[in-house]
């Protein structure tokens, strides 16, 4: 594919400092602009905390923002994450969401930094490091977080070792979140007006049974779309999430997944245009569909 092909105006799945990203929300969108990226959604893990000043720097930049958050789900004993777009940050059933989420996350740090102790890492210090770099919020910490923190405190080389070995479904600290399930997480969703989007769903390590299985439930549950392309994804690979999202009878979304800028081959914006025979998710948004046009 000639890479002029791969730089997309439209980027519904960003992060920032607001959750585990690397760029305030005015650096990202400032970003974003040199991109040439007109409509985008900032969708930090399980919080709207940096959507204010986004939408500020959006306004100043001439950018259109949807509004987002990528929040934990369970499934089958799984972590799924769901975007959300489009929805009232402001809405009572998805505030009361956010703040389990937050406990959830909190509580799941903590007893990951015991575990950490009692294997004789570094638990009681990459905590207070990752809390450090989470804004100083307990319930901002992310795996993420931890992962650099143990990297910074020598106790990993980098970040795929601080997983393998200490994070990860297979590390010594592994810890499962005991996140809401994905019908709850749908549920509050589209209750806040808002449009539940299965994020990455090839990352997950199901079955092809599985995750057809999976789609057809997010989607009886209120699912509205699938991501189908996402930052790094392999044609072959969205030739599947294509199908997935047609067989279940979902739209598409399209996002970077974009965190850090150390990391070149992910940048924002970077990405394939949707199938023709996908409807986008973006088309119910009248504000996102003349932005495109311009």
């Amino acid at each position: 594919m000639n890479p002029s092909e791969l730089q997309s105006p439209i980027d519904l799945h960003l992060h920032s400092t607001a959750s585990d990203g690397q760029l305030t929300p005015t650096a990202l969108v400032a970003l974003l602009a040199t991109r040439a990226v007109r409509v985008f959604a900032l969708t930090d893990h399980d919080t709207v905390r940096g959507l204010d000043e986004a939408a500020a720097a959006a306004t100043a930049h001439g950018l259109c923002m949807v509004t987002g958050t990528e929040l934990s789900a369970e499934w089958l004993g799984r972590t799924v994450h769901i975007v959300g777009l489009g929805f009232d940050p402001a809405a009572p059933v998805l505030s009361a969401l956010l703040l389990r989420l937050a406990a959830c996350r909190a509580a799941r740090a903590g007893t990951i930094a015991q575990r950490l102790d009692r294997a004789a890492g570094p638990g009681t210090a990459a905590l207070e490091r990752a809390t450090a770099l989470a804004g100083d919020d307990p319930a901002r910490v992310t795996r993420t977080h931890l992962a650099r923190a143990l990297v910074e405190l020598g106790a990993a080389h980098d970040m795929e070792a601080a997983f393998t070995r200490w994070l990860g479904h297979r590390g010594r600290a592994y810890v499962p979140a005991g996140w809401p399930a994905l019908g709850e997480v749908t549920t509050a969703l589209v209750a806040a007006g808002g449009a539940p989007v299965l994020a990455h769903p090839l990352r997950y390590t199901l079955s092809s049974g599985q995750r057809r299985r999976l789609t057809q439930e997010f989607k009886a549950d209120g699912g509205a779309a699938v991501e189908v392309v996402v930052g790094g994804l392999a044609s072959a690979q969205r030739e599947t999430a294509t199908g997935l999202a047609l067989r279940a009878g979902l739209a598409g979304s399209v996002g970077s997944d974009f965190h850090d800028p150390a990391f070149p081959w992910n940048p924002p914006g970077r990405l394939a245009k949707l199938p023709a025979t996908v409807v986008p998710v973006w088309a119910r948004w009248a504000a996102a569909q003349e932005a495109l046009q311009v």
